[in-house]
Order: structure tokens, then C-alpha cells, then sequence
């Protein structure tokens, strides 16, 4: 493939990351991506890990679903998982 730079180069392969490991973990990319953009604005910066396509699905059951449906607003973020639970999910 031809990108304009290396910048665009990686952040081509970047994209290509996230659609390959969201196929791997059976999710639909582009419903994936547009959830993510949708959150990533509310999301505390140190739970990010929480956004990845491998702990997505059980992140997503978690947020309010009106809220998912709106194209712009506010989200309410849930509370951490316990500890223990992060441990078995990973």
C-alpha cells in the first residue's frame, strides 16, 4: 500500500490494529469504532484499557443504553470493575 508519509503510514497500521483485533474478538468494526468515538470524549483516561475491542463487549453492557443512541450528550461512565474482576477478564 502507498501512504503519504510515515505518520500516515502508521497511522494507517494503527486502524488496521484495531479493525483486525475487532474481528478477532467478533465484534462489527465500524459499530465498534463509532461506540468508542462516542465515549472517548467521557472516558477517564486511566480506564482506557477498558475501551479495547478484547473487554468491549462487557464494557458496552455496562454503559446506559438511551444514552448509547444519541449522536451527541453527555455519557455516564460506570464505576471501575472490582479487582478481582479485571483479574479474570484479563
Amino acid at each position: 500500500m502507498f501512504f503519504g508519509s510515515d505518520d500516515h503510514a502508521s497511522a494507517a497500521a494503527n486502524l488496521f490494529s484495531l479493525v483486525a483485533s475487532c474481528k478477532l474478538h467478533h465484534l462489527d468494526p465500524e459499530a465498534y469504532l463509532a461506540d468508542v468515538i462516542r465515549v472517548m470524549p467521557y472516558w477517564p483516561r486511566e480506564r482506557y484499557l477498558e475501551l479495547a475491542p478484547r473487554y468491549w463487549a462487557r464494557t458496552r453492557a455496562r454503559l446506559v443504553a438511551e444514552q448509547m443512541k444519541l449522536p451527541l450528550g453527555p455519557i455516564t461512565i460506570p464505576p471501575p470493575l472490582p479487582a478481582e474482576e479485571q483479574r479474570a477478564t484479563s
